[in-house]
C-alpha cells in the first residue's frame, strides 16, 4: 500500500513491449495498413512521454508511435499496480508540461530543455496531473487550438484538444522547427487515414 505523502512511481517501458494479435509488431496497426517504416526524426528537444496504463493496448494510441519515430524520447507508464518506479524524470531541470491550461509559450520567452506530455484521454490525462506530485509544480504551456479541422479517431471535448503525436509535433513546430513536425504530422495523418479504413471496411462485413 502506498504510504500518505508517497510519490506515485512511473515505470519506463519500451514501446515495442505490447504486442496483439494479427498487428504489426511496431506500429500495432493491421497489416492490410501498416505504417512501416516509421521515420525517425531527429528531435533537438527530448520529449518525455507518460502514458496512462490503459492506453496501451489502444490501436488509437498515438504515443507509441511518437516514442517510435523521434530520436529523443523516453516513453513512461502511469497506473501500473505492483510494479517499483520513479518520478525522477519528471525532476529534471528544465522540464515544461504541454497542458491545455497553460498559457501560450510567449515569441521571446525561455525555452524547455525538456517536453512533458501526459498521454490519455482528458479526464486520464487531468488525473495524472494532479496525481504525479513532481508534475504539479512544472512550468506549463499550451498550444493554439488547431487551424483547421481534420478527420480523428476520438472526440476531443475542448477545441484544442489534439491527440498525442500530434500535439508533440506542433510542440516541437515550435522548439526545433516545422522541419520536425512535418514527418510526424504526415505519420499521424497516415495513421487516422489507416484506422478510418479498417473502421468502413469492418462495417461493410457487418450482416445487414
Amino acid at each position: 500500500m502506498r504510504g500518505a505523502g508517497t510519490p506515485l512511481a512511473l515505470l519506463r517501458v519500451d514501446p515495442l513491449a505490447t504486442q496483439v494479435e494479427d498487428r504489426c509488431v511496431r506500429c500495432m496497426m493491421r497489416p492490410e495498413v501498416c505504417l512501416c517504416p516509421l521515420p525517425r526524426v531527429p528531435n533537438r528537444t527530448p520529449v518525455v512521454i507518460v502514458r496512462h496504463r490503459l492506453e496501451a493496448f489502444r490501436p488509437t494510441n498515438t504515443a507509441r508511435l511518437a516514442a517510435l519515430a523521434l530520436a529523443q524520447a523516453e516513453l513512461y507508464e502511469f497506473g501500473r499496480l505492483g510494479v517499483a518506479g520513479t518520478d525522477a524524470p519528471l525532476r529534471v531541470p528544465g522540464t515544461w508540461l504541454l497542458f491545455p491550461d497553460g498559457p501560450p509559450l510567449a515569441p521571446h520567452a525561455p525555452r524547455p530543455a525538456r517536453l512533458l506530455v501526459l498521454d490519455g484521454t482528458w479526464p486520464q490525462a487531468r488525473r495524472m496531473a494532479h496525481r504525479l506530485e513532481a508534475v504539479r509544480g512544472l512550468p506549463r504551456f499550451a498550444l493554439p487550438a488547431p487551424a483547421e479541422a481534420s478527420d480523428r479517431l476520438r472526440t476531443e471535448p475542448h477545441r484544442e484538444g489534439m491527440a498525442t503525436l500530434e500535439a508533440i509535433a506542433h510542440a516541437l513546430s515550435v522548439l526545433d522547427g516545422p522541419e520536425v513536425a512535418q514527418p510526424l504530422l504526415a505519420l499521424y495523418r497516415r495513421q487516422v487515414a489507416g484506422v478510418l479504413a479498417t473502421r468502413r471496411g469492418q462495417a461493410g462485413l457487418r450482416p445487414a
